[in-house]
């Protein structure tokens, strides 16, 4: 008898020493995810990844990237761009001399246009005093 019952003690002690008291369940519970949190966790991900970008979004990217040797030229394209602006800032300028050289123009050539006239009348005077001159030496 005395042998069962030291196996009986022993047989408590193993399932004492194996057994989960209600602490450790609770414990274990604490630490286990719910459904809600995996419910949470899942809406993460889905999340996650609809914004994430994709290979095919990446390479389109890289596609469209401007290279080194693109902006290479940057500094060249800028000062080409400035130099058309003052150009551009200049045009109202070089009108309003274009039209002051225009109208200075028309007034030399209705100058011109009178000391033609002026010309042609002085040749037909002149032709009238020699004509007249002749006139006077043949008689």
């Amino acid at each position: 008898m005395d042998e069962m019952l030291k196996r009986i003690f022993d047989e408590l002690a193993s399932l004492r020493e194996h057994m989960a008291t209600k602490d450790d369940i609770a414990s274990i519970e604490q630490r286990m995810a719910t459904k809600d949190d995996i419910a949470a966790m899942d809406k993460r991900i889905e999340h996650i990844e609809q914004t994430m970008a994709t290979k095919d979004d990446i390479a389109s990217i890289e596609q469209r990237m401007a290279t080194k040797d693109d902006i290479a030229d940057l500094p060249l394209i800028k000062q080409a761009v400035f130099e058309i602006l003052e150009a551009v800032n200049e045009i109202p300028t070089i009108k309003q001399n274009l039209a002051d050289m225009s109208q200075k123009l028309d007034d030399v050539i209705a100058t011109q246009a009178r000391h033609e006239l002026a010309i042609q009348s002085l040749a037909v005077r002149s032709l009238v005093h020699e004509n007249e001159i002749r006139a006077l030496k043949a008689r």
